[in-house]
């Protein structure tokens, strides 16, 4: 499979618009426009996008074309557009994009991108209303594939709720509020947006904060396994599509609603990171944004702090600049005492370590079929797709990373993490938490000057505080001169020769049913700190 690309200009082209407010002339097409009418015009509107996954049991990674990717204008029908031509803008965005002719009946190229202004802010949390309709697209059978309207409120209410309010500390309160049975659509799922829209219209469902529209689509349909809306926070709201019932998968898309991206994994030849790696999608079984199986996870740290809803009181920070600190970490799945520490990089990437246990909403831990372990894991923040990232603690060579799922940090030992800006060492283990030590590395730019002398604090080459009244002053090195601008980071280019790579995974058989997603392509910036750091490490 093909490695995921990286277009520092089109970034670049894009950051500018947000921060200088450069417009496109505004162009909207008329309601119901064709794509051959749109086309060599400009569209304007709101970009939304959702990852379409294989069937259960197939190969899943990046490498794919499951992104679908359209313009949504503020009169007018959806119109699907290359998800090539807008790589690296946030879905939610409102954009202007000029489109060029179309091929095929393929979506229209993406020629220029201008994001007029990002995803809308975060409301205050609300109650999550779901309307499910059971759908019969266009091509299936009418009166459906057996699936009982009764079974998918079931799911919603009786299943996924309760794991949502737990996982979210009672922020994220899900209920059915409207249901409507089997009826047939007009339209398939080549345009997801056209079927969510007929439907939305026949039911008279009303988008808003908090409102989610869940279409049951029939399995002999043409649609995807499943597929969701990308939203900002757990009160956008949004539209999904599942073919299952099962907790994982409808709970795994209604994240998606909420903001979240997938809980991969990352595998390199005999490190932690850096080498040969790969980073396949899903490939986290400890959590509902990975695979998806018949077990549901604990939420994990980054996915939590990315919704907002890991207390401050639970976890706590620590900075390559700081000091070398010992911590108690609590089980994950409890709701007390430090049950994540956060390690932040040089480059201001975040890594989350947390501790797991056959307890709670990991019971299932315990004699699971997969062998998975207790024990600390460790895993890095990012954008999307992946806005987590599990890394192997016990990594072995290529030849058995589809067979290996063992994750958990060793104990006794010392862990490099971030190419060594941290020394991770995990004391020991026991049913009520892990002692873990760690010990940051400044970087060497930063030296030692008249040592006793006071001086007042002061920020870091990130924003960090150095040391300040009675602490040796410091001189710090200036930042190198960036390369290329992108969202979030400034640094040298990467290395071409970095040896990344992605790769579908089979270790979990045709008995996984595959994590389904709304998630996007690589963030630029993601893309960038992942083959800057791949490239600092070797």
């Amino acid at each position: 499979m093909p490695s995921p690309r990286i277009a520092p200009a089109r970034s670049l082209a894009v950051a500018v618009a947000v921060l200088t407010g450069v417009l496109a002339p505004l162009v909207l097409p008329a309601a119901g426009a064709s794509a051959d009418e749109v086309a060599g015009r400009t569209l304007a509107g709101e970009l939304v996008q959702a990852w379409a996954e294989a069937e259960p049991g197939a190969a899943h990674d990046h490498g794919d074309d499951g992104l679908v990717s359209w313009v949504q204008p503020a009169d007018g029908d959806p119109v699907l557009v290359d998800s090539a031509g807008v790589e690296g803008v946030p879905s939610g965005s409102s954009v202007e994009l000029t489109v060029g002719a179309p091929s095929g009946g393929e979506p229209l190229p993406v020629v220029d991108a201008t994001v007029t202004s990002g995803p809308a802010a975060a409301t205050a949390p609300v109650t999550n209303e779901v309307t499910v309709a059971m759908v019969a697209p266009a091509g299936a059978v009418p009166t459906g594939d057996g699936t009982t309207l009764a079974q998918v409120v079931s799911a919603v209410d009786d299943r996924v709720a309760p794991f949502w309010s737990e996982q979210s500390g009672g922020v994220i309160s899900l209920h059915v509020t409207a249901t409507h049975d089997w009826a047939p659509a007009s339209v398939g799922c080549a345009n997801p947006a056209l079927l969510w829209d007929e439907v939305a219209a026949r039911v008279r469902f009303v988008p808003g904060p908090g409102k989610h529209l869940l279409l049951y689509v029939s399995r002999d349909s043409d649609c995807a396994y499943a597929l969701a809306e990308v939203g900002s926070s757990p009160s956008s709201g949004g539209r999904l599509y599942v073919r299952d019932t099962t907790t994982s998968v409808i709970a795994h898309e209604l994240g998606h609603n909420f903001g979240l991206g997938h809980s991969s994994g990352e595998q390199c030849d005999g490190t932690v990171e850096g080498g040969s790696c790969r980073t396949v999608a899903y490939r986290d079984y400890y959590d509902v944004m990975g695979v998806s199986w018949t077990e549901t996870g604990t939420l994990n740290a980054p996915q939590a702090a990315r919704l907002g809803v890991l207390p401050a009181a639970q976890q706590q920070a620590l900075s390559v600049w700081g000091s070398a600190t010992t911590a108690t970490l609590s089980p994950l799945s409890g709701r007390t005492g430090v049950r994540a520490l956060q390690l932040t990089d040089a480059e201001g990437v975040a890594y989350w370590l947390e501790y797991r246990t056959p307890a709670g909403q990991d019971t299932w831990l315990a004699g699971n079929r997969f062998g998975l372990e207790s024990g600390v894991l460790l895993r890095r923040a990012g954008g999307l797709p992946d806005t987590s990232v599990l890394l192997d603690g016990t990594p072995g060579t290529a030849a058995g990373w589809d067979r290996d799922l063992g994750a958990a940090l060793p104990v006794g030992a010392a862990v490099p993490v971030s190419g060594g800006d941290f020394s991770v060492v995990v004391q020991s283990v026991s049913p009520a938490g892990a002692v873990v030590s760690v010990t940051p590395t400044a970087p060497a730019a930063v030296s030692a000057t008249a040592a006793g002398t006071a001086t007042a604090p002061r920020p870091g080459p990130r924003g960090e505080v150095m040391p300040g009244a009675g602490e040796a002053a410091v001189t710090v090195a200036p930042a190198p001169q960036a390369a290329f601008w992108a969202p979030g980071y400034a640094g040298a280019a990467h290395r071409a020769d970095t040896p990344l790579r992605t790769a579908a995974d089979h270790g979990g058989g045709s008995t996984v049913l595959v994590a389904l997603a709304g998630g996007l392509l690589a963030g630029t910036a993601l893309l960038v700190v992942r083959r800057l750091r791949a490239a600092r490490l070797r």
